[in-house]
């Protein structure tokens, strides 16, 4: 009842923030019921959150623990999309509450509904499920605020939890330091006493101990996961330096580009002339700039220096304060009934990306998101007890195709997870080489590498023969497409 009363208490903007807080919430988090499988980043986390680790081949290891822990107490695919929109639900409020400190009310609420043209927090999220990035789209607004409340109010409590959140940013992702960068020049540049305060040594302090058993972890392993990042970046050509780069820069304006044109589209129809703000507070300009941008430059300059694969989401996390920067710095004003305007069009905008994403997830015949898993699990199974008469116990090989047998298959095996030439630690050796596995691939010389990757013991010149394997698929308009695929089995040690 007391909540019921505070709600009716509220303003009536507010009121509509909070329903349309809900609103995304509920349908982006059923968006993926169109699938039969989660994303593979969501199966990838549900995985090494059962093993119970300090870190992962890719992470550190909060997303997953997150996806594991809410995976086995759920034990549905809709928990995994709500835990996911949640995330961004977080970061909607916190974006807002770091608005106030830049806007009136109402503009404040309307710079977070205005990222429903951005298509990190839709379609992106929709399509991905829950990952790394996901929990940074939560975490970031949340440490952008309290380093800005720290900067204005120098108190025991904010400096606490900025220390906590940022270790929990970086136990999530190391990406975590190219907002640091940014908080540390604005912070050097405008407000130098804090390197001072013993407030700041506690916060580094805090946000240390957090990440050190993870930081223990990767001595152990000889920062192995670091390889993942090397691998991603790496190129042996000269083109992909200049190419690389210059891609994800345009898809960066790709997934700000449906916020920008909401924003003077309004303008357009409310007949507001465009106008630039004179910049008279520096520390606010710089404090949207640094944050905004620099994580942005460094990612293009080091795309420059390595070349190689750039994922565009390794940006979007960085675009929290989209909605925040286009009232600031292209003011205008907002009537009542201009603020129907601006709900009107991101519910627009919030359906016609829902039915372009639910028309993909429809229509696609693509094994991540309609692998039939049954079909596929029982004719392994079969053909590995017909051959061994043994318990199938480890799958190797394309995880795409191995983590949907491990999560949803029926004995649910364990994986050999893809470590890049290194040793997996989470393998107990003696008994994978017992055992023997079922590996399962695109072509046979990728499953040839794979499998001697996997038992170093083999002979150089031992003779991979994979068998060929056809499985059928079909999308929700009962549609088929055929695919083919290798698979060889590494009989168990008698």
């Amino acid at each position: 009842m007391n909540i019921l009363k505070s709600f009716r208490e509220i303003s009536y903007e507010r009121k509509w923030f909070v329903a349309f807080l809900l609103i995304h919430l509920l349908v982006w988090s059923c968006i993926g019921l169109i699938r039969t499988v989660l994303p593979t980043d969501s199966l990838e986390g549900i995985y090494w959150g059962s093993l119970h680790d300090f870190g992962t081949p890719k992470h550190p290891p909060l997303a997953g623990w997150l996806t594991y822990i809410t995976y086995t107490i759920f034990k549905t695919d809709f928990s995994i999309y709500l835990l996911s929109q949640s995330f961004i639900i977080l970061g909607f409020i916190y974006i807002y509450k770091l608005a106030r400190n830049f806007l009136d009310e109402n503009k404040s609420i309307l710079s977070v509904i205005l990222l429903e043209g951005c298509w990190c927090y839709t379609y992106v999220t929709g399509y991905y499920g829950f990952n790394p990035d996901v929990v940074l789209l939560g975490l970031l607004p949340m440490l952008s605020y309290y380093f800005y409340k720290c900067m204005q109010k120098d108190g025991w409590y904010n400096w606490i939890l900025l220390g906590i959140i940022t270790g929990i940013c970086f136990l999530n992702k190391y990406q975590t330091v190219l907002i640091l960068i940014p908080m540390a020049v604005w912070a050097f540049a405008f407000k130098r006493d804090v390197y001072k305060s013993p407030k700041f040594y506690l916060s580094v302090l805090l946000a240390f101990l957090i990440f050190l058993p993870h930081l223990m972890w990767l001595i152990k392993y000889d920062f192995f996961p670091l390889m993942y990042f090397d691998g991603e970046l790496s190129s042996s050509s000269w083109v992909t330096h200049v190419t690389a780069p210059l891609m994800f820069l345009l898809m960066q304006i790709a997934a700000i580009a449906g916020s920008v044109v909401l924003y003077f589209f309004f303008m357009l129809v409310t007949k507001q002339p465009v106008k630039i703000r004179e910049i008279d507070n520096k520390k606010d300009f710089w404090f949207f700039i640094l944050f905004c941008f620099t994580p942005l430059v460094i990612h293009f300059l080091m795309g420059i220096a390595d070349g190689g694969t750039m994922r565009p989401r390794w940006g979007f996390e960085f675009w929290f304060m989209t909605g925040i920067m286009l009232f600031y710095f292209f003011p205008c004003k907002i009537e009542k009934k201009d603020f129907h305007i601006f709900l009107y069009m991101a519910l627009f905008a919030m359906t016609v990306t829902f039915i372009a994403l639910g028309t993909l997830l429809s229509v696609e015949k693509n094994y991540r998101s309609r692998y039939p898993v049954d079909k596929i699990y029982g004719d392994i199974k079969a053909i590995w007890e017909e051959q061994t008469h043994a318990p199938l116990k480890y799958v190797g090989g394309y995880i795409e195709w191995t983590l949907p047998l491990v999560i949803y298959g029926e004995d649910k095996p364990d994986c050999l997870l893809d470590t890049f030439g290194y040793p997996s630690p989470w393998l107990n050796n003696e008994d994978f080489e017992k055992s023997g596995a079922f590996f399962i691939d695109r072509t046979p010389e990728i499953l040839d590498s794979h499998v001697k990757q996997a038992y170093p013991s083999m002979d150089e010149g031992a003779v991979i023969e994979p068998v060929e394997y056809k499985f059928t698929l079909t999308n929700a308009f009962n549609q088929p497409r055929e695919y083919t695929v290798y698979y060889y089995i590494v009989l168990p040690v008698k």
